[in-house]
């Protein structure tokens, strides 16, 4: 990967990578930009929970009214991006029972996908 991603997001990158390759033999070169943009989205996902963990859902306006939280729609955003492509990648239960997998990858699926 192009970019310092943080070590779980690489770990998750890492084992998603592994499942394609598992499945389809490769990872084509045009699944690279997608992989990316996941790893970016699954990035940004974990900076802003990590954020609005720390923060709270409310902050303090400068008149000292109280405001939701502006990552919390980033995260959101993020959830459906993320959610769009592990089912372009097959790696939803979902996406699986389209493709009808079948083989001994299925324990490694699972842990996976947690």
């Amino acid at each position: 990967m192009s970019k310092d991603y943080s070590t779980s997001t690489v770990k998750y990158i890492t084992a998603v990578k592994k499942f394609l390759k598992t499945k389809y033999g490769k990872i084509n070169d045009e699944w690279s930009m997608p992989l990316e943009l996941l790893a970016d989205k699954v990035e940004l996902y974990q900076k802003c929970r990590d954020s609005i963990n720390n923060d709270g859902l409310l902050l303090v306006a400068k008149n000292g009214s109280y405001t939701r939280n502006s990552l919390i729609k980033t995260l959101f955003d993020c959830e459906i991006q993320i959610s769009k492509y592990l089912a372009e990648f097959g790696l939803t239960p979902k996406a699986l029972a389209k493709i009808n997998f079948v083989g001994d990858d299925d324990e490694e699926l699972k842990e996976l996908l947690g």
